[in-house]
């Protein structure tokens, strides 16, 4: 097909998504930013997520509705989005996420007034699967405003762990173009934003809301690596599923290609700096011990997470501070 073109295109990678992509692309389409163009990716859905964006489209011209002949994996999704659009801003958007009606008009004025923005985001906010607003997770990112490249990576990276709802920002394309896009491991999206915050600052936007929807079905939910590994990417394998490990390898490539805004040894600096950190260390050991032996990396988590267990003073604290890093682990976070 054509590429869409429009000054802000809008790119909806989805699959399976009939529970709430309606409420979404109606949350766009209500936008008081009306000048837009939305690209719906379905993933080779096989609920009723076809019929139900195809039904919208033919309602509203701005909506263009792309069906894959098979699922390509969520990263190379998100990229067809991105390869079908030309204009001068690019957001990708989730099929159950809400935004708030002056999200899109917020984020192009930040952007439009400041050159020097590679991204706008808005303020994020939990909703149940209802859309009921969820108590806070004090995990919000702020704005990433340093005018040295290097400080600003070093900031992102600082960050990972946390949930990346910038990617759901609206990004100005000529900084995007320069990145890697989204690559095929779980949490690929983190070194996407960092590579970002090096081709220019972040702006937070505070009366834009994106609405995010906790639900059982997202990929936070998804626990084995395994399974992660083919929703992301479409491989399910144990080098496939070595996140940390792929995160890791795949920084120290993106060092080395913006040397005309920082340099590379310093980033690697920042990124060794991390990897250093005890859990971190500890996460590069479970990868590596699953690419020997699964049964042996599933020995040694089993005591990671009983030690605290076995602690007679603080017991309760400090089981629930393993439980957090037990679901820290699961989700991916890196």
């Amino acid at each position: 097909m054509k590429s869409v073109k429009c000054r802000l295109v809008l790119a909806m990678p989805v699959y399976n998504g009939e529970n709430f992509v309606e409420e979404a692309i109606n949350s766009i389409r209500e936008q008081d930013y009306a000048d837009f163009r939305l690209i719906v990716t379905d993933n080779a859905s096989t609920d009723g997520t076809e019929e139900i964006v195809r039904s919208l489209a033919a309602t509203d011209d701005r909506i263009t509705y792309v069906r894959n002949a098979r699922n390509l994996g969520a990263s190379r999704n998100y990229n067809l989005g991105y390869d079908l659009s030309e204009g001068e801003y690019l957001k990708w958007c989730a099929h159950d996420d809400l935004l708030s009606k002056n999200y899109l008009s917020d984020c192009v004025a930040a952007l439009d007034a400041d050159p020097g923005l590679a991204i706008a985001f808005g303020k994020s906010v939990s909703v149940d699967t209802k859309g009921r607003r969820l108590p806070t997770g004090g995990w919000d990112t702020p704005d990433i405003d340093d005018d040295d490249a290097a400080e600003r990576f070093e900031r992102i990276i600082g960050l990972f762990g946390r949930m990346c709802f910038p990617i759901f920002g609206v990004m100005r394309r000529s900084a995007l173009a320069k990145t890697d896009l989204h690559p095929s491991y779980y949490g690929s999206d983190q070194a996407l934003l960092a590579e970002l915050a090096l081709r220019g600052r972040w702006k937070r936007v505070e009366d834009a809301i994106l609405w995010n929807r906790d639900h059982d079905n997202r990929s936070l939910a998804i626990e084995d690596k395994l399974e992660r590994a083919m929703w992301q990417g479409g491989a399910s394998n144990r080098l496939a599923a070595a996140e940390h490990i792929q995160l890791l390898v795949h920084l120290m490539k993106i060092c080395g290609q913006h040397r005309d805004v920082a340099d590379p040894w310093t980033l690697r600096k920042a990124v060794l700096k991390r990897s250093a950190e005890p859990k971190q260390m500890g996460r590069y050991v479970l990868e590596m011990a699953s690419l020997v032996s699964p049964k042996m990396a599933r020995s040694m988590r089993a005591l990671v997470t009983r030690a605290p267990q076995q602690q007679t003073a603080g017991a309760s604290v400090n089981r629930k501070a393993g439980e957090a890093a037990c679901s820290e682990e699961k989700m991916g976070a890196a």
